[in-house]
């Protein structure tokens, strides 16, 4: 299972690229020993969850990310808010603690976004 979720994360991370992606060019910008149907199956499947669209060409498809990188990342982060019961002030914290472990300049620059955004009302 964890296996399927980091190959589906490698696939979206090709995709989010841009443009439209053939199965075989996935496969190869994956750049891992993997079968064709294999990456057909991820791609079948990132359909299905609405994460990637594709359209016909011929014979084969053309697959694209439904959402740029940032908006698919933002519904997750929404998702787990969703789970904890919106934004208790522990996971807001967690989180914080978590941005600035991998970007300590990071909050200054959402301190001033949320400044920016208390601004417009």
């Amino acid at each position: 299972m964890a296996r399927d979720a980091a190959l589906e994360r490698r696939v979206l991370d090709v995709l989010w690229q841009g443009g439209e992606w053939s199965v075989r060019q996935v496969l190869a910008e994956v750049d891992e020993p993997l079968a064709y149907t294999t990456i057909a199956t991820v791609l079948d499947r990132l359909h299905e969850k609405g994460q990637v669209q594709r359209v016909k060409q011929g014979v084969s498809w053309q697959y694209w990310a439904a959402r740029s990188k940032d908006e698919a990342l933002a519904a997750e982060v929404g998702r787990l808010m969703a789970r904890a019961e919106a934004a208790p002030e522990p996971m807001l914290v967690a989180f914080l603690d978590q941005v600035e472990r991998v970007d300590p300049d990071a909050l200054d620059r959402l301190e001033a976004l949320l400044e920016a955004r208390r601004q417009r009302k």
